[in-house]
């Protein structure tokens, strides 16, 4: 007599309980192989018709310490020679777990390789946002995290800059007075920010009558600041800056000048 579906069998290394069909069994010569614990087993020994005799049986030996236990009588008729043949087929060609239905409960192995993998996915996590943590802090909406992140790690960040948050107070363009061929420049300028910026790289620029650049050049804090100044510190707040920069007269030609920050 043929059998209905479904049938279900369980291992007996774990009690994993798989629904199986005669096919799968037929071409893995009754034999299967957990996904669970990766145990082969005859699971042609352990077929019952419902679910709920599988359950029952796999209860009942949990409770008894896994201890083997004849479950023959509840097991379905003796299957038909023809349908059931066993060959040395292992596994089925492709066969998985995830092709039949499955339950188990969630033992204590299962609680802690999950607590592992989420550890190890976290401290993933937190190594690529120490390591970009430059990068995040520039962002304005990821300052305030990135500098409460450093509070815990005790890790450096950088100042944040915002050059439009830096004005000039004074500026004067005049003939240097010691030497010839060149002006000298004095320039005041202020951090408005309400933050601590980095001192920034001063440019100058000349143009002619039609706007067309004459000569340009930068200054580094180093160039433009007394030697009294303690470049890693900063501009505070509302602190004004004396700069002083020396430049060849770019003669006749430029009429106007501008400066900027970078």
């Amino acid at each position: 007599t043929a059998y209905t579906l479904p049938m279900f069998t369980f291992c007996p290394h774990c009690f994993a309980i798989y629904q199986v069909t005669p096919t799968h069994l037929d071409q893995a010569g009754g034999q299967l192989r957990c996904g669970e614990c990766q145990q082969v087993y005859r699971a042609i020994d352990y077929l019952f018709e419902n679910l709920a005799a599988a359950r029952s049986v796999v209860e009942t030996q949990r409770a008894d310490g896994n201890r083997s236990e004849d479950v023959s009588s509840r097991f379905i008729p003796e299957h038909e020679e023809s349908g059931w043949e066993v060959t040395a087929e292992a596994r089925p060609a492709g066969w998985s777990p995830s092709h039949s239905w499955q339950s188990r409960t969630v033992s204590k192995a299962d609680i802690v390789r999950g607590v592992v993998v989420g550890f190890m996915a976290l401290l993933l996590g937190l190594q690529w946002v120490y390591f970009n943590r430059d990068m995040l802090a520039a962002e304005n909406g990821w300052r305030s995290k990135m500098e409460r992140f450093c509070d815990v790690l005790h890790c450096d960040l950088p100042m944040r800059v915002d050059l439009a948050r830096i004005g000039i107070v004074e500026r004067d363009v005049r003939k240097h007075p010691v030497v010839e061929d060149a002006l000298l420049i004095n320039v005041t300028f202020e951090n408005r920010a309400e933050f601590i910026q980095p001192y920034p790289l001063f440019e100058v620029s000349f143009t002619d009558k039609s706007g067309s650049l004459v000569t340009m050049r930068h200054f580094s804090p180093v160039e433009y600041l007394g030697e009294g100044v303690d470049l890693e510190s900063g501009i505070p707040p509302q602190s004004p800056v004396q700069a002083v920069l020396e430049v060849l007269d770019p003669g006749a030609e430029a009429v106007s000048f501008q400066f900027g920050f970078l």
